[in-house]
């Protein structure tokens, strides 16, 4: 005899929803002999890599991240030059080895494809994230052991 599946279809549509509020990329849930993954795939994006400081930005800086899922408008765009860079997934974002090192990029230093710019820490994993391309690092927008969402600017490179 074959045991019938069965499954709380609104649970699934509620984790699917929790995935698309919080930005979360997988979310399991799992109650008694019953366990339930709702995960999306990444869509390809840019790879995303971070740096160091230069001087701030005060208008900017408050609203960097508020260009996730939009364009760079035509009042940013000149003022930060560059391609930004955003996260990967969902983890701690590190500037440096291990604490107390040197970061391994700071702003305005040239950069070049495959370099690493900084760790992303997800799930006690450390995950070094490459430069996409050669250029300079014109902006860092994480700062060091700070919480970071998937598809969050991190940096810009030119």
């Amino acid at each position: 005899m074959v045991d019938k599946v069965s499954f709380d279809a609104d649970l699934v549509r509620q984790l699917a929803e929790l995935l698309n509020q919080t930005d979360l990329s997988e979310i399991e849930y799992e109650s008694g002999n019953q366990r339930i993954k709702v995960a999306r795939h990444a869509k390809p994006s840019q790879i995303v890599h971070v740096a160091s400081e230069l001087a701030p930005h005060p208008q900017l800086d408050s609203s960097l991240n508020s260009f996730k899922d939009q364009p760079l408008s035509p009042e940013t765009q000149p003022l930060i030059q560059g391609e930004p860079l955003k996260s990967p997934m969902v983890g701690t974002a590190y500037l440096a080895a291990e604490p107390g090192a040197l970061a391994f990029v700071k702003e305005g230093d040239s950069v070049t494809e495959g370099q690493t710019l900084l760790i992303i820490e997800a799930m006690k994993v450390m995950n070094p994230i490459r430069a996409p391309k050669s250029g300079t690092l014109v902006k860092i927008v994480v700062q060091d052991a700070a919480p970071v969402e998937f598809d969050e600017i991190l940096m810009f490179i030119h």
